[in-house]
């Protein structure tokens, strides 16, 4: 074999084995990055059934929706399938965190309410579930109830903004009967208003129930 001959092929053989290693690495990568993957789907099990338990017992932290997890949260979010079932959780969360009975005495109150709000409409698109849309449109809802009680001026505004998301809620799931609930007495109280009666009259609410950020109320209102 020539000179040159003889070269050419060792230098193939060599690119051979280089690329042999190469591919090597790469396996190994992949199986560690599967096998860490792997752990962070494992960790999701029973981890929104436990949260839910949590959130009877109040708002909770924004993050206990997710377990600890070492590659970045969304990809295992994504092989389970539950990006949609924490989004509509950690919105109704923004909801409670909000405060929506009590006063807004601060800017930090403001911020609160309008973080929900933002939540809330984000989610209510990106949702293909008609009753949680109808839940999420429902709280909608509630915000502007309660901007009503507490803005006399502005009140039949507010009040129409409510109806709008009451008769949404109550149009995407007929059986929603807290959507019900609130359509009427919003009603009631918008002719109060046109009246000349204030937000607060014409009609009393059940306190929210106490439920998981993934089920739905009983037509007690909110």
């Amino acid at each position: 074999m020539q000179a040159p001959e003889l070269a050419a092929g060792e230098a193939d053989i060599a690119a051979r084995r280089g690329l042999g290693a190469v591919l090597v690495v790469v396996a190994l990568a992949l199986a560690a990055f599967l096998a860490v993957l792997g752990a962070d789907v494992l960790a999701w099990r029973g981890q929104l059934e436990g949260a839910d338990v949590r959130f009877t017992q109040g708002a909770g932290d924004t993050a206990m929706w997710e377990p600890d997890s070492r590659l970045p949260g969304s990809l295992a979010r994504r092989a389970l399938s539950v990006e949609d079932d924490v989004a509509y959780r950690r919105a109704v969360q923004r909801f409670r965190l909000s405060r929506p009975r009590s006063p807004q005495r601060d800017l930090r109150d403001v911020a609160l309410r309008s973080a929900a709000e933002t939540e809330l409409a984000r989610t209510g698109r990106a949702q293909s579930d008609r009753k949680r849309r109808s839940q999420l449109a429902n709280l909608r809802g509630a915000l502007a109830f309660e901007e009503a009680r507490s803005d006399d001026a502005q009140a039949a505004l507010f009040l129409r903004r409510s109806l709008g998301e009451f008769r949404e809620a109550a149009r995407l799931d007929a059986g929603n009967e807290d959507a019900r609930y609130n359509l009427e007495l919003v009603l009631r109280l918008l002719q109060n208003v046109e009246g000349g009666s204030g937000a607060g009259e014409g009609g009393q609410r059940a306190d929210t129930p106490a439920t998981g950020a993934g089920a739905a109320s009983q037509g007690e209102g909110y």
